[in-house]
């Protein structure tokens, strides 16, 4: 199956749904009523399949995409194996990471059979280690046979994490943009159905600015491989979500009173405009947390009402704005 684009936009919902399973039942089911296109699904591995089909049941709206993320897992594995990664110099870790991947494609294959056309649009994986434990040549035989697997027409999506910067704490630490730029290439030159991803928060996260994202947005275009953007906001100060430039997923700042909290976001209308323009990207997605951590699910369905109306008045204004820059001046010709 090839992969296609994709129209609307997804929601994380699982870094702002709440952990008591009826709440969460609730709160799935108010999502839904939220017209979003469908999910950014964490990867939940070693979860037996009988129990993750039940998971789906539950709270999946059999309507909605799935955009597939294996971060938390790959962050999880990290605390235990330090060279755990597909870029993994350690065979038996890279191994491990490949075997993780490789339960996201049995989801896709599984929900594809099942629903009879494609429900996973996109699977995204991450340079784990980084380069105090890998390779880049690695990182490239590791996508190299991901891509070539059958993955019931998602995209092979590398999302780019913060990089590591000298005198500077990092959230994730793994490859450069650059770096992944090539390692994509390389298997992208093969005509293997693979991209980029960016996350707005992580980006802003390593340089230590808001002009960040769009400047790597530019750069995964003009590669002529940027598939995804997911909106997440960051800080440059400390908030209720933690201390300054945590990868936290703070929700954007605005003028709808759901999103009070998070007034120091650095994340607005203007910043998710310019990065989508930068990108123009398939796929859009917002992933977003709440404070207080302990909100109710009539407060979590707020948020997210209110992010999902910044990014649509994000995505108008990037129209435009690339429409603009197109639009030849008068008494040109083109």
């Amino acid at each position: 199956m090839t992969p296609q684009p994709l129209t609307g936009v997804l929601l994380g919902a699982y870094a702002m749904a709440p952990a008591e399973p009826e709440h969460a039942r609730r709160f799935y089911a108010g999502v839904a009523e939220l017209g979003v296109a469908g999910l950014e699904l964490p990867l939940r591995a070693d979860v037996p399949g009988d129990e993750q089909a039940a998971w789906e049941a539950t709270h999946l709206d059999p309507t909605w995409d799935l955009l597939v993320t294996c971060i938390p897992t790959v962050m999880g594995r990290l605390k235990d194996l330090p060279g755990y990664g597909l870029s993994s110099t350690d065979e038996a870790a890279r191994a491990r990471a490949l075997g993780d991947v490789a339960q996201t494609r049995d989801l896709a294959l599984r929900l594809a059979d099942q629903h009879g056309r494609r429900r996973v649009v996109g699977i995204q994986v991450h340079s784990a280690p980084g380069p105090h434990a890998g390779s880049r040549e690695a990182l490239t035989r590791s996508l190299a046979e991901i891509a070539s697997w059958d993955l019931a027409g998602a995209e092979l999506l590398v999302e780019h994490c913060d990089a590591r910067v000298p005198g500077q704490a990092a959230a994730k630490g793994f490859w450069s943009l650059e770096d992944e730029i090539a390692a994509v290439r390389a298997v992208a030159d093969a005509d293997a159905p693979i991209g980029l991803s960016l996350n707005w928060g992580r980006s802003a996260i390593e340089g230590r600015s808001a002009q960040t994202p769009v400047e790597h947005a530019r750069a995964a275009r003009e590669a002529g491989l940027l598939r995804a953007v997911v909106l997440s906001g960051a800080s440059d100060v400390d908030t209720a979500w933690g201390p300054a430039w945590g990868d936290a997923h703070i929700a954007p700042r605005g003028g709808r009173d759901a999103l009070a909290a998070s007034a120091a976001s650095l994340l607005g209308v203007e910043q998710a405009a310019a990065t989508l323009a930068a990108g123009e990207p398939e796929i859009v997605a917002v992933k977003i947390s709440v404070r207080p951590a302990d909100a109710d699910v009539a407060t979590r369905l707020a948020v997210a009402r209110a992010a999902l109306e910044q990014v649509a008045e994000a995505r108008a204004r990037a129209a435009r704005d690339v429409g603009a820059a197109i639009t030849p001046a008068a008494g040109t010709s083109v």
